[in-house]
């Protein structure tokens, strides 16, 4: 069991540095703004149940409202309209505001149809300003819809997702994506959010034979690849794991079981993240999170690491220390390259050893 004295002091430190900078000038946007931060903030407050911290979320959520009818936005998926939504969405989802999700989102929701409309032909793959990122987006739009039984929406969004599914296929055959794995570990790695998106796409049953023709083009793929680095095993798994939930794949789970034996968590924590590798796109924060969500798939914890390891990179880091060089990731705020996916980390694995001590 790990000791959780000092990472509990670690959390406070940076809480303080998050709720200092909350106040400050931010992007509103979901993986590198002020919803990110808010929606930790929520988390916080839910753990903690400290109404300071309940406050902090719901002014940071008021002012993205407030902003967001005062100026243009991006549409895109990090910064943008598009992640700001799922943002949204995540929120009223998880219990922690309410709201009409069809009519709060409907000026968003209208912003974002319209620029794919005209420009989903000139995207890119990518997650963070192209077809993945608007796919995400997408996705939970229209699972949410079908939740409400807002029928016209469910139209909409079913008829959006089939469309970009179809830009997506093309630039995989046009091999205009990144099937290869990165050269170090990187949350934005195409080829296994193509998996995710794929199956989650099988799951809504849109254009289900779509999907499968997309599978079976990346098959020949995926069944030779075999990562180096255990961080991008480890991810591909998820990826792979992520599908053949929804789709009957023999082949693919072999390569499941080939990538499970290959993978060794000790390696990833203690040979491949240094000491600058603790956010959510390229270091431990991210790959607990992988860990976890590999769990709650296949009910098998043999990838999400100990506490002791999580606490041991998070507090060791240079990033936290005293140097000024640093001092620029002190006022940083996001989720996916911040403090506060960091602290999230932080927060979510103090909780399952205090669980596992009990």
């Amino acid at each position: 069991m790990s000791n959780i004295e000092q990472p509990l002091r670690k959390l406070q430190k940076i809480n303080g540095y998050l709720l200092n900078n909350a106040k400050e000038v931010h992007p509103l946007g979901l993986m590198n703004g002020k919803l990110g931060l808010g929606i930790y903030f929520f988390h916080l407050a839910r753990k903690t149940e400290n109404q300071g911290f309940l406050e902090t979320a719901e002014n940071l959520v008021g002012e993205i409202f407030e902003k967001l009818s005062e100026a243009k936005f991006p549409t895109d998926f990090e910064n943008g309209l598009a992640g700001i939504a799922w943002g949204l969405s995540y929120l009223v989802n998880s219990d922690f505001v309410e709201a009409d999700l069809d009519d709060t989102l409907r000026d968003l929701d209208d912003k974002v149809y319209k620029y794919l409309e005209d420009q989903k032909a000139n995207l890119p793959a990518n997650c963070r300003n192209g077809i993945l990122g608007y796919l995400i987006y997408s996705l939970d739009r229209l699972e949410s819809s079908i939740k409400s039984g807002h029928y016209s929406n469910t139209y909409i969004f079913r008829k959006l997702v089939a469309g970009l599914l179809n830009q997506l296929g093309q630039l995989i055959e046009e091999e205009k994506f990144q099937d290869k794995a990165p050269q170090l570990f990187s949350i934005y790695w195409d080829l296994p959010l193509v998996l995710i998106v794929l199956a989650h796409s099988k799951r809504l049953q849109v254009n289900p034979d779509k999907v499968e023709r997309i599978l079976d083009y990346l098959l020949p793929t995926l069944l030779s690849l075999v990562p180096s680095l255990h961080s991008n095993k480890m991810y591909l798994l998820l990826g792979i794991e992520t599908v053949v939930k929804e789709i009957d794949q023999p082949d693919l789970r072999k390569h499941a079981l080939v990538l499970k034996r290959s993978i060794n968590i000790w390696t990833i924590f203690n040979s491949e993240c240094k000491s600058l590798n603790i956010h959510v796109f390229d270091g431990v924060s991210g790959l607990r999170l992988l860990g976890k969500k590999l769990f709650e798939i296949t009910m098998d914890n043999s990838f999400l690491p100990s506490g002791e390891l999580v606490f041991d990179k998070i507090n060791n880091s240079i990033f936290l220390g005293e140097a000024d060089f640093y001092s620029a990731f002190k006022k940083s705020i996001g989720l996916v390259s911040g403090l506060s996916g960091v602290a999230w980390t932080l927060l979510d694995s103090i909780e399952f050893e205090k669980n596992l001590k009990s």
